[in-house]
């Protein structure tokens, strides 16, 4: 429904451009042939070299003048251009500011676990061979122990998130940024631990603890105990141990006995972040559930969610994912196996469909084809009407429409855009339009001027709001030009 509102918008604007300049034009061409009737040409016949050559010499002054008034065009491509800079000058700083509040605020989150970690004691028995003094060779039998740690993953893992987001200001800009609840809660299962080792000397479940992966720890607002198989534990700062894929997090020691191999547990924490939030699925399944009052959700990462739904009120959606899907296993030795654990990221962006630097950079780049429309309007104006522009007056009209950018970028940084875009636009337009009444003295002039302006700047509005469609109606609006062109150039004949 809403593709066919835009395209129905778009065949609207482009039918009432046609319908509006063909008005304009019919009017013009009345004013034109009404003119010719009440100021009839007298020119003298004196020779036939005189009758060719006045039409050659008109011709000839009107292409120097389209050439000349070309060139103008042309030239007021580089005030816009520095604008431009100006713009992406803007807009560097607004993303540093960006940075700035995201790095004191939370950065984008990652989070990645939990994971339970069982430390193992491993017996080796070598075999030292010494000679003699009488030179036999002894061999002595001798144990050597290592220690290491096995990585076991959850059973089964569910995760919900809620994500509140607000902006955060700092002088003229602000940052979207959020706080996300996480509940966690699923079950651990214990391995036959004699296939990942044949020398296991001890388990040491005394020793074991659960870890979960959060790349911003600096940004965690509350932490709740760990419920282990109904035992709670605080969480420390650290991993205790470095995983592929988790760089920072905390840990929680947990009560374990080798009688028993099923292990519950639920935690939940708050923590701040920015932009964006990514989750791993280190379950054997897992089950995540995601909501907002955001409107303008990206999903992204490796796996999209089997089910979402987006309305007024937010979004929310759902990831059901299998331990198929990633890349490494159920449970295996850390020291001897380097398993990437943030290989399967899934989560969402807050994406900000309105971005200003990125609007008012995409209404430049439609800059110059306004200023060629403007300068053409008024040389439409020239061929059917006695007055005519200075190329000066030319010059200051192609200016003005470049400023209008730069009021545009200055405005927007402190009022909202569509109030900046109509503030700026009709200061440009009444000056050109009050500029021309006091060359042409014509106030039917001026107002043709005013509206034709006027439907130029509405449809570079509704280009910069059709996002996906803009490529679509710049087109439509380019053949409609060429069309009104066409028509007008229809009766001219070469030598």
């Amino acid at each position: 429904m809403r593709e066919v509102l835009a395209i129905v918008m778009i065949l609207a604007i482009i039918g009432s451009t046609l319908l509006g300049a063909y008005f304009i034009l019919k009017w013009l061409y009345a004013k034109f042939i009404a003119y010719q009737n009440s100021n009839p040409k007298k020119i003298e016949i004196d020779t036939e070299e005189k009758e060719i050559s006045m039409p050659k010499q008109i011709k000839n002054t009107l292409t120097i003048r389209f050439i000349i008034i070309g060139v103008i065009a042309l030239i007021m491509l580089i005030p816009l251009s520095t604008v431009e800079e100006i713009v992406y000058e803007r807009d560097g700083l607004y993303n540093k500011v960006l940075q700035d509040i995201a790095r004191q605020w939370g950065n984008p989150q990652k989070i990645v676990g939990p994971a339970l970690i069982l430390p193992i004691i491993e017996k080796y028995t070598i075999i030292e061979k010494t000679i003699l003094n009488d030179g036999n060779i002894k061999e002595t039998a001798k144990d050597i122990l290592k220690h290491k740690n096995i990585v076991i993953l959850p059973k089964t893992l569910q995760k919900d998130i809620t994500i509140n987001e607000h902006y955060r200001y700092r002088s003229i800009y602000k940052s979207l940024v959020y706080e996300a609840d996480i509940e966690i809660k699923g079950s651990f299962v214990i391995p036959d631990l004699s296939k990942l080792s044949d020398n296991i000397h001890k388990v040491r479940y005394d020793k074991a603890y659960v870890l979960m992966g959060l790349s911003d720890t600096k940004a965690i607002n509350k932490v709740s105990s760990f419920d282990f198989n109904e035992h709670k534990s605080e969480f420390n700062p650290s991993t205790k141990i470095t995983l592929q894929g988790i760089n920072s997090g905390f840990h929680a020691l947990v009560t374990m006995d080798e009688k028993n191999i099923n292990y519950p547990f639920s935690f939940s924490f708050n923590t701040k972040g920015s932009s964006s939030i990514r989750f791993s699925a280190l379950g054997e399944s897992n089950t995540i559930h995601v909501k907002s009052s955001w409107q303008h959700p990206s999903f992204q990462g490796d796996i999209l969610p089997t089910q979402r739904e987006i309305n007024e009120k937010g979004f929310t959606a759902q990831w059901s994912i299998p331990s198929l899907a990633r890349s490494f296993p159920q449970s295996w030795i850390a020291e001897n196996s380097k398993e990437q654990l943030n290989s399967l990221l899934t989560g969402v962006d807050l994406y900000e469909p309105v971005v200003l630097y990125s609007l008012v950079s995409r209404a430049i780049k439609y800059g110059g084809l306004f200023i060629i429309l403007t300068f053409l309007t008024f040389l439409i104006f020239e061929l059917t009407q006695k007055t005519k522009l200075h190329y000066v007056q030319y010059t200051l009209i192609g200016l003005s429409l470049g400023i209008f950018f730069l009021g545009l970028l200055s405005l927007s940084e402190h009022i909202d855009f569509l109030l900046a875009y109509i503030i700026s636009s009709m200061i440009t337009i009444t000056s050109i339009s009050i500029y021309t009444w006091f060359n042409a003295k014509n106030i039917k002039q001026s107002l043709s001027i005013f509206v034709l302006l006027l439907a130029l700047y509405i449809i570079l509005y509704s280009l910069l709001q059709l996002e996906d469609y803009a490529l679509l109606m710049g087109t439509g609006l380019l053949l409609s030009i060429l069309f009104v062109l066409m028509w007008i150039t229809r009766n001219l004949r070469g030598e």
